[in-house]
């Protein structure tokens, strides 16, 4: 790095200028990037992924700040650049456990069920409690097919975290898919039981119910989900 202040050129790494001493870096990096988290925080995402794109641009390799572009892409919907960070971060922290779990929801947004697999596996081999993971690596290995895999993951996320009940209704969807009416409805009826206004589990249960000829339950299962609004399908 060349000193601007007298032009020695010294060390990748050196903070200081080891001929006149003149810091070497950005000593504002910190206050750019408190700024732009400031104005992600007030809602202001446009001028926050522009801070952040500033500051990489002269820091290309800051940890923090390629995750948390890589976020504001995500949520722009923005996919492959918000990969392009968080890869970037994991080149310099490869055991950052968020910013890998972000990668493994990116990829499998952006379609590609292998990588976010692997990005979740990765996830689970640092913190094999990883309650999160274990969800959203059951979902990836649903949607390439692997229910009986999926159906674990979602077994060890229901089990770590029992309020979660979204691990329950997917463990009810695998027991649909594989003709187990007996266990989906076991898994539907909990769902229910325990989150009010669960419309996704009571119309399955609904499903099921008309299928074994209990129509009337099967009614009045699909009046209760009515009543809580429209059917958001989260397979």
């Amino acid at each position: 790095m060349r000193c601007t202040r007298c032009g020695h050129v010294g060390g990748g790494q050196d903070n200081f200028c080891s001929e006149c001493g003149a810091f070497l870096r950005d000593a504002y990096v910190d206050h750019k990037l408190l700024f732009a988290l400031q104005q992600q925080s007030e809602g202001n995402d446009k001028e926050a992924r522009r801070a952040m794109e500033r500051l990489i641009e002269d820091n290309p390799d800051h940890v923090l700040a390629n995750h948390l572009l890589g976020s504001l892409y995500f949520h722009q919907g923005t996919l492959e650049k918000a990969i392009q960070c968080y890869r970037c971060a994991l080149r310099k922290a490869p055991h950052f456990l968020q910013c890998i779990y972000d990668l493994g929801v990116a990829w499998y947004h952006h379609g590609n069920m292998k990588e976010a697999i692997r990005a979740f596996q990765k996830c689970l081999s640092i913190d094999p409690h990883y309650n999160a993971a274990h969800y959203r690596l059951g979902i990836a290995l649903f949607h390439a097919g692997d229910i009986d895999a999926a159906l674990e993951h979602y077994e060890i996320a229901s089990s770590l975290t029992p309020e979660y009940l979204m691990a329950r209704y997917h463990i009810g969807i695998v027991h649909e898919r594989k003709n187990d009416r007996k266990s989906a409805a076991q898994a539907f009826q909990q769902s229910i039981d325990e989150a009010v206004g669960e419309v996704s589990s009571l119309y399955h249960l609904a499903q099921i119910r008309l299928a074994e000829g209990k129509e009337e339950e099967a009614r009045e299962l699909l009046e209760r989900a009515a009543g809580f609004g429209t059917l958001d399908s989260v397979e």
